[in-house]
């Protein structure tokens, strides 16, 4: 897998730099690079078929002299984005030398390959691979059946009987083995209804404030507490302080591996519940359940089907692992696919920890090439870490892990889709989706976890480290490419010298400072959003060959602001500015235009708004490659303007006003953003008092969101037009009068959620027709809105309905039409009230 990695990582710097053709000599240099690109993209087409008699052979020696070829071509790619004046001759023979010794290793893989095609008769195979793109097979997500239970009826009543059916506050937080009392505290404010302090100002306040904010909170009122996953007493110790027993009914539920734990936190026998294994028809009930849901199994896959059920021993992590591997036949039958498991789980393992540790081995060994990169990546995060799907996949693309294919040219597609295959094999669990559905935080079970880590080390994949002294002895061993530090000390100072690593992911717990020093000028990845980099705005031009940076922004790293050194880096993709610390940002960051020269710069972010200075006076430009642009402010959207920003695909734009010059407001052109899909807009203090919005907005938009935007309900047909638009959000809208809306048929045929607190709406007629596809619907503060229209209790797609501090009346028209949906036999409809 790690062959396969490092020649991915290969073909992606032998890709850029024929892309940097102005600055290759094209007589010495660029016959031979695309000689080189030739034979490695080969190459990982013979992988793809051969992997496994590659790493019973020659695996080690391969993935040596891949890295080592990394090592070359990185070096020549820093070099000739370093010297693009004039060159010396002793340069132009260093950059010969470290083409020739790239050549060399990747020669010596390709002799190694081709002893392996030879013997195998695998001509056919790779001459029908090569004038094909490869097979993507991944899947798209089903997680309806992942959400199923079987064979734990009992376990629910007892615990039901144990538990109140109201509780004023009820909160959820895992501990796990390494727990935080700060992020425990932390955690249970943001799981209560109602947070008494804003998340961003929690980094204010010291870990004895949080406990002493949790206490108040939770004194006089009636709780439910989950406390999942709890390993030590010393964490018990930690957090029982922290609950008030007013004796009232309030109750904590632990969840634990340990019996002792529980009888140790006060319980008595009679309120522990011993979870049971699955028996036999349980265990095949859950495995026919996650691969056929509400089908049946073939009756030729039946025997054998319960033979894999019963040697799972009981334990459904073991069972939905499994049932992802029966999914995947790959190149063989559905029998030969089920007989090849059967054979590799048999239950002869002495214990069952030995027999699930086997099974998930074997889960990983199945993957296919493509995807193994992409889970080891995971090692790199701590445990219980809530995964940004978006982040994540960004750092696939910079890594070099994604393939464009026939069906998708956008790797981030490709990316969701990789994501997608690992969650339907159950190796990743979802644990938030966005109103589209679509995949926003994945976390992963801490034992799938630590067969990622083993993984990840025995391939000198990933190592991640807790102390400078094992980070050193990391470099040292020069075999790593990719370093995840977990920073759990205050004034921590992180020595990244010049070795094999080409990523860098830091990880800090909240309030602790960090700082680093970097001096590998080979670095690819540098993700540190939290951590300070002193210098950084001299240092940072140097890093040529960065392609992902997420940066701390601050008087320290930044003394003078944002550095338009950065904008000097050819290579870079995605770039993450995060305000740390207030200071020079006092005022509006000012991003200078320099960004927009970048030739790769795809996704341009800051955690607060900025100012993108436009380059009015550099002359023409040409189009910009940027596909994010978060969250940029007062942006005027002139004809020139979009002209550039052409392939922007998600857009968040702030407006401030500090003046009454209403010619600062300019979304004029905003509509011809034609590849525009989602677009949030923030509009504070507009100028004009009673301008309100009446533009139009981008045709393809799947996601619109609109905040403190003064938007008329009757200017609705302008959003209600648009084909595609699938989400829309709307708060604070600031409508003073009060309105009507009355719906247009033949609108908003696609949209499936609408959130909104429906300022000044009095009267809002509408019929099923209206909202077709409509599957949820989330009201807040809607104070205006008496009740919600019965047409769209009658909407056939209707599975959920929120409210949030509305009026009762409001709250009872939901419950009718909750009765009502029932009633017609959509039992999985839900209604969620907080108040």
């Amino acid at each position: 897998m790690a062959v396969y990695a490092a020649l991915l990582s290969l073909t992606r710097s032998l890709h850029q730099i024929l892309n940097l053709e102005k600055y290759i000599d094209p007589d010495l240099h660029k016959g031979k690079i695309v000689s080189l690109h030739e034979k490695v993209c080969f190459t990982l087409i013979f992988l793809e078929d051969y992997s496994d008699k590659l790493y019973s052979v020659v695996g080690d020696e391969i993935r040596r002299a891949a890295y080592e070829a990394q090592d070359f071509i990185d070096s020549y790619l820093c070099s000739i984005s370093a010297n693009i004046d004039e060159w010396s001759s002793s340069e132009k023979m260093a950059l010969d030398q470290d083409l020739n010794m790239a050549i060399e290793r990747v020669d010596f893989i390709w002799e190694e390959v081709m002893k392996m095609k030879n013997s195998d008769g695998a001509d056919d195979i790779l001459r029908s691979r090569t004038h094909s793109s490869p097979v993507d097979d991944s899947s798209t997500v089903q997680l309806t059946v992942g959400e199923m239970v079987v064979g734990f009826d009992d376990d629910l009543k007892s615990i039901k009987d144990y538990t109140m059916d109201h509780f004023d506050v009820c909160a959820w937080i895992t501990v796990s083995a390494e727990h935080n009392k700060r992020e425990i505290f932390s955690g249970l404010l943001r799981s209560f209804k109602k947070p008494p302090t804003h998340h961003n100002e929690q980094s204010d306040v010291s870990t004895a404030q949080l406990e002493k904010i949790v206490y108040q909170n939770l004194t006089g009122r009636r709780y439910l507490i989950v406390i999942d996953d709890i390993w030590t007493t010393k964490a018990w110790d930690d957090l029982k302080k922290i609950f008030p027993n007013d004796d009232n009914g309030s109750r904590i539920l632990l969840t634990t591996r340990l019996s002792d734990i529980a009888v140790y936190a006060g319980y008595s026998s009679t309120l522990i519940h011993q979870m049971k294994f699955l028996n036999e028809d349980q265990s095949w009930e859950l495995l026919q359940k996650r691969i056929f849901g509400q089908g049946s199994c073939p009756p030729q896959l039946v025997g054998i089907g319960k033979k894999i059920a019963r040697n799972c021993g009981g334990l459904p992590l073991t069972i939905v692992v499994v049932a992802g591997l029966l999914q995947s036949p790959g190149n063989m039958t559905e029998e030969e696919l089920w007989e090849n498991i059967s054979e590799n789980i048999s239950s002869k393992e002495s214990t069952i920890e030995m027999q699930c540790s086997k099974i998930l081995c074997l889960s990983y060994d199945r993957l296919p090439l493509r995807l193994k990169p992409c889970f080891l990546y995971i090692a790199a995060f701590p445990e219980d870490s809530q995964i940004d799907v978006s982040k994540l996949i960004k750092l696939w693309v910079a890594e070099g892990f994604l393939k464009p294919t026939d069906r998708s040219k956008c790797l981030e597609d490709v990316g969701e889709r990789y994501l997608g295959d690992l969650v339907n094999r159950s190796l990743l669990l979802v644990s938030k989706k966005g109103p589209d559905g679509k995949l926003e935080i994945v976390g992963i079970h801490d034992m799938l976890r630590d067969i990622c880590i083993t993984k990840a080390e025995e391939e000198m994949f990933f190592c991640h480290v807790s102390s400078q002294r094992n980070a050193l002895n990391a470099f040292s061993e020069n075999r790593h490419r990719r370093l995840g530090i977990h920073s759990t000390h205050n004034s921590q100072e992180w020595l990244i010298p010049d070795s094999s690593i080409r990523s860098v992911l830091f990880f800090t717990e909240m309030r602790i400072k960090s700082s680093l020093s970097i001096s590998c000028r080979r670095l690819s990845i540098l993700d540190a959003p939290e951590t300070t980099w002193p210098n950084f705005s001299d240092a940072i031009s140097m890093f040529v060959n960065l392609r992902y940076i997420a940066f701390a922004l601050n008087d320290i790293s930044c003394p003078h602001g944002f550095p338009a050194s950065i904008s000097k880096l050819p290579n870079l993709q995605t770039l993450i500015g995060n305000r740390t610390e207030h200071g020079f940002i006092e005022s509006l960051l000012k991003v200078p235009y320099e960004v927009w020269t970048m030739p790769k710069l795809r996704h341009l972010i800051m955690n607060v708004p900025f100012d993108l200075l436009y380059p009015s006076n550099v002359g023409f430009l040409p189009e910009s490659g940027l596909e994010t642009l978060e969250k940029v402010s007062n942006f005027k959207f002139t004809e020139e303007a979009v002209k550039i920003l052409v392939n922007l695909k998600k857009l968040k734009v702030v407006f401030y006003f500090e003046s009454d010059n209403v010619d600062d407001f300019n979304v004029d052109y905003l509509f011809r953003l034609k590849k525009l899909e989602e677009l949030e807009v923030f509009a504070s203090d507009l100028p004009d008092p009673s301008m309100t919005w009446n533009y139009k907005f981008p045709i393809n938009l799947r996601k619109l969101t609109l905040l403190e935007v003064p938007f008329p309900w009757e200017n609705m047909n302008i959003i209600g037009s648009l084909p595609k638009l699938e989400v829309l959000q709307m708060m604070n809208i600031k409508v003073f009068e009060y309105s009507e809306w009355l719906p247009v048929e033949g609108q908003f045929l696609q949209l499936k959620y609408f959130s909104s607190s429906l300022d000044g709406l009095v009267k809002w007629e509408a019929e099923k027709e209206h909202f077709p596809c409509l599957e949820s619907l989330s009201l807040e503060c809607a104070w205006d809105m008496k009740e919600i229209p019965s047409g769209i209790g009658e909407i056939d797609s209707l599975q959920f309905i929120e409210l949030k501090y509305c009026k009762e009346s409001l709250v009872d028209s939901a419950r009718r039409i909750q009765e009502e949906q029932h009633e017609n036999g959509n039992y999985a409809f839900q209604l969620r009230v907080i108040v």
